[in-house]
């Protein structure tokens, strides 16, 4: 499980005024999401890493505002950490990729 709450950093008045009406990125919320994501990841792995873990499956990965923060988002990863038994020499077959679309 790995869990990360970022904030979001406030748009300027005059770059706020100059965009009025119009579709475009927004590269401060872009960076925030993406760097929120890669944390609460890290620190999934980590947590797996520790449990000495050949890798983590079925892993999902929830994003989430809060009312309590007006500009937060919180992603939230969860994954079964796959770990070998004691005395099972057997190697565990690697993992399919599945991508859900949904």
């Amino acid at each position: 499980m790995g869990s990360c709450v970022y904030h979001v950093a406030h748009r300027g008045m005059l770059q706020s005024m100059a965009q009025t009406g119009r579709n475009v990125e927004l590269p401060n919320f872009t960076q925030a999401l993406y760097d929120a994501r890669e944390l609460a990841m890290e620190r999934m792995q980590t947590e797996a890493q520790a449990l000495t873990a050949e890798g983590i499956v079925g892993v999902k990965l929830n994003e989430t505002s809060h009312g309590w923060g007006s500009h937060t988002i919180e992603f939230f990863a969860l994954g079964t950490a796959i770990v070998p038994r004691e005395g099972h020499d057997e190697a565990i077959e690697p993992p399919t990729p599945v991508l859900d679309l949904s």
